[in-house]
């Protein structure tokens, strides 16, 4: 390694090798970009920055006069520290000043003196003080919201055309903030190959480094050039020229994203002797559907729709916007069914509530469809959702499914409210029969699936989550990853009791998550009973050669095996011991995929 290179390890979460330019974030709040101002923008970003916060001032002096109102003048005093902090010439000063000389926006500028000053409180020893830190975050928050609101919105056109996101941790959602087709690579500090950013990033085939161990965010700079190994772990920060031509076949070859030859028809796989297996395709980003119509999907099998929310400027896009997303979907893949997630994510995220003082929703929160339920706005939200699919619905075949059902109240509430907006919509134009399917990924829903399945059209496993909530294993959190296991035996009972009460009550039934993209896993949930797997587009291919290479007769025998086993790790050992030899199982990529 040169003297000009910077080398970091950690875990290669997503493969294949990127080189492009670093944006840094700071994610372990609202996500905050490190951008270049050209010199003849500064004063405008400067004006930027002073319009949010004369509009913060407004907004909080706005909140002092009501709470003075419900509890009392003697009480809205605490406010005042707010509007004080926006007063602050030392620290508007600072913020000024780093807009010039540095050449930054004002996001960064703000979360970087605003930082300083918040460390500073945390080191004191007296509560007091310390407390006076969340005082800070709050008047920041509300700062960058106005920032990065419908207002006033960063400057996006700035960010090169390839870049590599260095960050603590990486917001799912900013996937669709910063658009896929920039991103080229991950290389986190936190996460893991379960986290969802992880997922996502197989997903779209972006390689990715996560649990970097050394302190990257704050050892690079934005617009440094990196290059990024997926299969090593590893991340080099102004690579040599020696070192990008020793690179350079992998990355022309990784920079062709499309699959070669002619797209493959929609039709399912089949064992060896002829049974068929129906391959789906989950998508997180419309624009996937065209990979998932490549590799021959039959169908769209989950389009987790929360990312449509995550992308709008006010979280909430109307149901013409959400319809022209459906509309495309449901024409692209037709006649194939396009079965759309309703909204599953925190509120906050949702409903941008900068002066929340609640922490942000864990796996545990409020989520799935008890938001969707919860209160009259959210329902709103919901219905809003549920008129656009079922519009979508006159273009193609449209599926609906509840994420974290939980309770059989939850899906006759919600089927309620779609018959109303099915009436609604009557007088306007025939919309066609939407099925109700419901996830099944928590405990809850497999102790009572019986009752569960005669309220749904149809069932979808979600084994992410299943698997985290079966295991009581944050997927997030790496002090817990390695007892995250999809072959524990409390998980695979779990999908074997599922397939059989599915089959029982004639419900179709498909395994969406990570697991149904790998081959070793794949054979064995065909042998515990399923005929519906939905994965990743880009895994079809190799699920089909997989599941061609068994009969239906060696699957069930591997399934009972595995059942009996037990422990995770000889559950695994055995998988691979029986299959590697096999056509489709022996490719080293998808061997080092298999945990245990």
């Amino acid at each position: 390694m040169t003297s000009s290179e910077k080398l970091f390890r950690g875990t290669g979460v997503s493969p294949g090798v990127a080189v492009g330019s670093v944006l840094k974030l700071d994610s372990r709040r609202r996500v905050v970009l490190e951008l270049s101002i050209p010199p003849g923008r500064v004063e405008d970003e400067v004006a930027r920055f002073e319009r949010a916060r004369a509009l913060a001032r407004e907004q909080i002096a706005a909140l002092k006069v009501r709470l003075e109102e419900k509890v009392g003048r003697e009480h809205s005093y605490i406010l005042d520290a707010h509007l004080l902090m926006l007063e602050d010439r030392s620290l508007l000063a600072e913020i000024v000043s780093s807009i010039r000389t540095s050449r930054v926006n004002a996001e960064w500028a703000v979360r970087r003196a605003t930082d300083r000053i918040r460390e500073a409180y945390g080191a004191l020893e007296e509560p007091y003080f310390r407390e006076r830190g969340s005082d800070i975050e709050n008047v920041v928050e509300r700062i960058l919201l106005n920032l990065t609101g419908t207002a006033e919105t960063p400057p996006w056109n700035l960010l090169p055309e390839a870049i590599v996101v260095v960050a603590r941790d990486f917001d799912p959602s900013s996937f669709a903030l910063l658009g896929p087709q920039r991103i080229r690579g991950l290389a986190l500090e936190s996460g893991g190959r379960t986290s969802h950013s992880a997922i996502i990033a197989r997903g779209l085939r972006i390689p990715a480094v996560m649990e970097i161990r050394d302190d990257i965010v704050s050892s690079v700079n934005a617009g440094d050039l990196a290059l990024l190994d997926g299969d090593a772990g590893e991340v080099v920060v102004q690579p040599s020229a020696r070192r990008l031509e020793r690179f350079s076949g992998k990355l022309a070859a990784a920079s062709v994203r499309a699959p070669a030859g002619a797209p493959l028809p929609p039709a399912p796989a089949r064992t060896s002797d002829g049974v068929a297996v129906s391959l789906l395709a989950n998508l997180e980003l419309p624009d996937e559907v065209r990979v998932a119509t490549r590799y021959g999907a039959e169908g769209i099998g989950l389009f987790r729709s929360e990312f449509l929310f995550f992308s709008h400027p006010r979280g909430s896009p109307s149901a013409d916007e959400q319809l022209e997303t459906y509309r495309r979907l449901a024409e692209e893949v037709a006649p194939l069914a396009v079965t759309v997630r309703t909204l599953d994510a925190d509120p906050d995220r949702i409903f941008r509530r900068p002066d929340s003082s609640a922490p942000s929703s864990s796996a545990l929160g409020l989520r799935g469809i008890r938001l969707s339920l919860g209160s009259e706005r959210a329902r709103a939200l919901f219905a809003t959702q549920v008129e656009a699919i079922l519009r979508a619905s006159r273009h193609g075949r449209m599926e609906i499914v509840l994420p974290m059902v939980s309770a059989v109240e939850e899906v006759r509430e919600a089927r309620s409210i779609i018959a109303g907006m099915s009436r609604a919509l009557a007088g306007q134009a025939a919309v066609g029969s939407v099925p109700l399917g419901i996830m099944i990924e928590v405990p809850a829903a497999v102790l009572q699936l019986e009752t569960l399945a005669r309220e749904a059209d149809f069932l979808v496993v979600g084994t992410n989550d299943l698997i985290q909530y079966t295991l009581a294993v944050d997927r997030e959190d790496a002090d817990v990853q390695h007892l995250y296991q999809p072959l524990h035996p409390a998980v695979l009972r779990a999908l074997a009791r599922i397939a059989r009460v599915a089959g029982e009550s004639a419900k179709p039934v498909r395994v969406c998550g990570e697991i149904a993209a790998n081959p070793y896993f794949a054979a064995l949930l065909v042998g515990i009973g399923f005929r519906q797997l939905s994965m990743n587009p880009h895994s079809i291919p190799a699920l089909r050669q997989a599941i061609a290479a068994l009969t239906m007769d060696e699957t069930r025998a591997l399934a009972e095996r595995v059942l009996e086993l037990p422990t995770a790790q000889e559950a695994g050992d055995f998988l691979v011991k029986t299959l590697a030899a096999r056509p489709g199982f022996d490719r080293p990529a998808w061997a080092r995929e298999v945990q245990y």
